[in-house]
């Protein structure tokens, strides 16, 4: 049979391949393998941060307060976070959450509750010592949020918007810093210490912990930008630690103080590696202040503190916040070209000082 290449319309010509006439069979193409998936490594290295949960979170309490003030004729309330540092009942939260408090109410993770028996506010700062009648409390670890840098994981842990431990177990929000070493004022109170972070501090998140992957508690959770998105703020455990353990042994926070103004100076960029210096100089040396009979003087330019670089007031306020009145600093200067150390014993600060100074 002579197949009929030129009368086959084309649609048949498949056909006559198919039947095999004179024309050759080609062998079916070889199954191809998928391509293998390519994970990105940054999905495949995040952490998971449900140990950290769990180890934190039961040192989370809620606190629920009943204030002096009466709104429409009738009772106020609030309710916000803590976080137990003492198992024998010592509470860390933010001053705003108790102060003005007829009553104040501690639920734990086990859902028993407690009338708080003693408040200790810290006068300057926002934070406050809630103390209730317990022992044997799951106390919280703390962490050295100087050892924070900016991309790492940290989780904020509270009560939002009231939701108490008695209707379940409080929330976790997860996030990064975004920034640290910040300060501002907000309603005339000084934040210096803060960490910054995109994990979601909320209403009723305020006094809660923020920790980090090991669990360990680096910040109190304190503000949130109200007109933005993702802003959130914790003052610095060490800082916080600070106060608490003087709340706790004496019941009020002796700030240090040395009785200067300072001003952050424009960062000076260097000819070879064009990285900022970053200074601090004095514009103000108030008379009869640690500063004043120790030496320093005005335009005196702020280099080292007990040999740490400084480069913003923030950081200043930071070091010296974290030390007692009655202890010494060495304060290396640049004074007309020179450098200087300046030895100043630190006072205890004036309760009508203003902000500003130092």
């Amino acid at each position: 049979m002579r197949c009929g290449w030129t009368t086959l319309p084309a649609c048949c010509m498949v056909v006559i391949l198919a039947l095999g006439c004179t024309a050759e069979k080609i062998p079916a193409p070889e199954p191809q393998a998928a391509p293998p998936v390519i994970v990105p490594a940054a999905i495949t290295q995040q952490p998971s941060l449900s140990a950290a949960i769990e180890k934190a979170m039961p040192s989370v309490v809620f606190i629920y307060t009943e204030k002096n003030k009466l709104v429409g004729g009738k009772p106020s309330f609030e309710g916000g976070s803590g976080v137990i540092l003492s198992p024998d009942g010592y509470i860390l939260t933010n001053r705003h959450m108790v102060e003005d408090a007829k009553t104040v109410w501690v639920t734990l993770y086990d859902r028993s509750t407690y009338e708080a028996v003693s408040i200790f506010p810290d006068l300057l700062l926002d934070l406050a010592v809630v103390k209730i009648n317990a022992s044997g409390l799951p106390a919280a670890r703390v962490g050295d949020p100087d050892k924070l840098k900016v991309g790492d994981y940290v989780i904020a842990l509270g009560n939002p918007l009231g939701m108490s431990p008695a209707d379940g177990i409080g929330t976790a929000t997860a996030g990064i810093i975004s920034k640290s070493d910040c300060s501002f004022t907000m309603q005339g109170v000084p934040y210096y210490d803060m960490i910054q972070t995109d994990a979601a501090i909320n209403t009723g998140n305020s006094g809660g912990p923020l920790v980090n992957l090991d669990g360990e508690v680096v910040g109190i959770n304190s503000a949130h930008a109200l007109f933005a998105q993702n802003v959130a703020f914790a003052i610095g455990m060490n800082t916080a630690k600070h106060v608490f353990d003087d709340l706790v042994e004496t019941g009020k926070v002796d700030h240090p103080y040395i009785g200067i103004i300072a001003e952050d100076m424009k960062p000076q960029f260097t000819a070879t590696t064009m990285n900022a210096q970053r200074r601090v100089i004095i514009t103000n040396v108030e008379e009869g202040t640690p500063s004043a009979t120790a030496g320093l003087k005005l335009k005196d330019i702020i280099l080292r503190v007990n040999g740490q670089e400084v480069n913003s007031v923030s950081q200043l306020t930071k070091l010296v916040w974290r030390m007692d009145a009655g202890d010494t600093i060495k304060i290396t200067c640049l004074r007309g070209g020179e450098t200087v150390d300046i030895t100043v014993v630190l006072a205890t600060r004036p309760d009508d000082e203003p902000m500003a100074e130092l």
